[in-house]
């Protein structure tokens, strides 16, 4: 930095100490807006572009998003001089150009002269010695990490200058924002989403209160938005950001905790471990920002041990793999999870996480596929149980199990509601089971508990499609149709190639007395989800009722026949369309089947389709209800 001092309006800059000072009263700037200062000072009245102040605050080995450092900078630097974007006294906004200094510069110093013509000269420091060729790949992964920890490392002084702040209100919600692959191989995003998801799950289990879930997070991963913008979308607190570098052997983790309605940093800390050691990274972050998040509150006692032994890096890569292709939801990803998580047993055979994954890859797989739905749902009994014999605190596995009971004809249906909140107690922040837990209680008759569980549910994932569309099916069956709406539409906007809140929507138009709206609803939703049971079956139920039975017929015949093949499908989806057809004896001798081959969740689960209520006065169907019910 030059010897220079710089003095504008009530302000002086000593540029040699980094200070600067409003009359006796001392402002120390970080590192990034301090050079930031320097450089519109020195060019005061002419327009420093965003590229300019990228090479000028940034070397060119540095890979960082430079949008939003530059932004971070500028916004500090307002900060500082109480500037304002709305209404600028020294620092204009050219929008998608750069910044420009406004207010007269008085200079003092070497040279004397305006800041504007002149440039101060480069410092000079002993040449380094060069690197050799196997150690110039380490260093730019070094300086790689060390450019996504600097803003946290000067984070941290700034915050030690400011202990005596405290944070405005307690902390009753948070979210962690996807971290940043920096690595040199971009093919690590893998990694990166493997760290952000074990760290949601550790605060999950670890805080006693509202940790967003990964659905909705991760579609801030390109975002540009300002965090206090995402903080109001997901009604959050705070919001924890950082960055993943892995190079090697090694492992960079940088995060930061931001108090999300000041956008004010309240923590931060890089991790630098072998990455045999990325359980004790993500366990010693967890704890440390559950410490930070408010020192009002007490946080809890994790429920997940922590592993006294290294992973097997390998063992761990393919278990982030196995997640990251289950994210993914297609029959193709589904299929490459299982088979990575059964590579991670195969591995290492006592490794409870990759049984868990693989459970959990098996009980969705129906839902996404044609594959016999008792075998895969079997599958996934046996991996679960397997999983929670090696690790009862395994929240993931024990709502599997409560699942497949729920999915799958048991005399004991206790087996579901008692592991549903097993899970629900080891991680009550796991969205999924709130989600699974509603459906339980639905086909128990206990609507309000119900929809209060699927509520729960999407606070915790609000951005989540098919959280909003299960929501809108349950107000849907419990007579609140115009909430109802509200959560289907919120689907559709979250999801435009989700064609089940289509469905239900047609359902709620032609229950309504609005035909030609039913119609072009299930059409819409047809279009999207073909192959898919349900969607037929609701499809062909309002095609039948507006007339259009041919079609109908077309669908009852292609739901007949995965049945005869032991497709995924079950007798209450070919009642649909009889229902429709108005062959109600049909329809209640394929809902018969139901208890007599015992599948799918059992007539109880008739109850949340409105349309199943004209069966309500036939002997035929009042008998086989009551037999449900004992």
């Amino acid at each position: 930095m030059n010897g220079r001092v710089y003095r504008f309006a009530e302000f002086e800059l000593i540029a040699a100490e980094s200070e600067l000072r409003n009359g006796s009263t001392g402002i120390r700037l970080q590192e990034k807006p301090l050079l930031l200062l320097v450089a519109l000072l020195e060019n005061q009245q002419d327009l420093v572009t965003r590229d300019q102040l990228r090479e000028r605050l940034w070397d060119r080995e540095t890979f960082v998003d430079y949008e939003l450092g530059i932004n971070a900078a500028v916004k500090k630097l307002r900060d500082a001089l109480g500037d304002s974007v709305e209404n600028p006294r020294f620092i204009q906004t050219v929008t998608r150009k750069g910044y420009r200094w406004l207010t007269p510069v008085e200079v003092v110093g070497p040279g004397k002269e305006s800041a504007a013509d002149s440039t101060p000269p480069a410092a000079s420091p002993d040449p380094p010695s060069r690197p050799g060729p196997t150690t110039l790949p380490r260093i730019r992964w070094r300086l790689a990490a060390l450019a996504a920890a600097i803003a946290i490392v000067v984070a941290v002084a700034f915050l030690r200058l400011h202990r005596g702040e405290q944070h405005p209100g307690p902390i009753r919600s948070l979210a962690v924002l996807p971290l940043r692959n920096l690595s040199p191989d971009p093919g690590q995003d893998y990694f990166a989403d493997g760290i952000t998801e074990e760290l949601i799950t550790d605060l999950a289990q670890s805080l006693p209160l509202r940790v967003i879930s990964r659905t909705s997070v991760m579609r801030y991963r390109q975002t540009s938005e300002p965090i206090t913008q995402i903080a109001r979308e997901l009604d959050v607190d705070a919001v924890v950001e950082g960055a993943v570098a892995r190079s090697g052997g090694r492992v960079t983790v940088t995060v930061q905790l931001i108090d999300a309605t000041e956008d004010r940093h309240l923590w931060a800390k890089e991790f630098d471990r072998n990455v045999e050691d990325v359980l004790g990274i993500e366990a010693e972050l967890s704890q440390e920002i559950a410490s930070q998040v408010s020192g009002a509150l007490a946080p809890a006692p994790s429920n997940r041990p922590v592993s006294a032994h290294p992973v097997d890096a390998e063992v761990y890569d393919l278990c982030l793999l196995g997640r990251y292709f289950w994210n993914k939801r297609t029959p193709a990803d589904l299929t490459r999870s299982i088979d990575y998580f059964q590579q991670a047993i195969h591995r290492e055979p006592n490794y409870a996480p990759a049984y868990a994954g693989l459970a959990e890859g098996y009980v969705i797989l129906p839902s996404y596929s044609s594959v016999v739905a008792e075998d895969s749902l079997l599958k996934a009994r046996t991996a679960a149980n397997r999983a929670i014999e090696l690790d009862d605190t395994l929240a993931d596995a024990h709502a599997v199990l409560a699942f497949v009971a729920l999915n799958y004809w048991t005399t004991d249906r206790t087996i579901a509601e008692r592991e549903f909140r097993r899970a629900l107690q080891l991680n009550p922040n796991y969205a999924t089971a709130h989600q699974w837990f509603a459906f339980y209680l639905t086909f128990e008759g206990r609507t309000d508990e119900a929809i209060a569980e699927m509520e729960r549910a999407r606070q915790l994932d609000p951005l989540s499609a098919i959280i909003n569309a299960d929501e809108g099916h349950m107000l849907y069956a419990s007579g609140r149709n115009a909430e109802a709406r509200l959560r289907l539409q919120q689907a559709i906007e979250l999801e435009p190639d989700f064609g089940q809140p289509h469905e239900t929507l047609a359902l709620i138009d032609l229950e309504e007395g609005h035909g030609t709206d039913a119609l072009g609803e299930a059409r819409a939703g047809l279009k999207l989800d073909s192959s898919n049971p349900r969607t037929m079956a609701e499809a062909g139920y309002v095609l039948a009722v507006t007339g259009h039975t041919g079609e109908a017929r077309k669908m009852l015949a292609t739901l007949n026949e995965l049945d005869h093949r032991g497709g995924n499908t079950s007798p209450d989806f070919q009642a649909f369309i009889y229902l429709g057809l108005g062959d109600r004896d049909r329809a209640i001798d394929v809902i018969a089947q139901i208890e007599t081959r015992k599948v799918g969740a059992g007539l109880r689960a008739l109850q949340q389709w409105p349309i199943f209520n004209q069966l309500k006065g036939d002997p035929r169907y009042q008998k086989l209800m009551a037999a449900a019910w004992q």
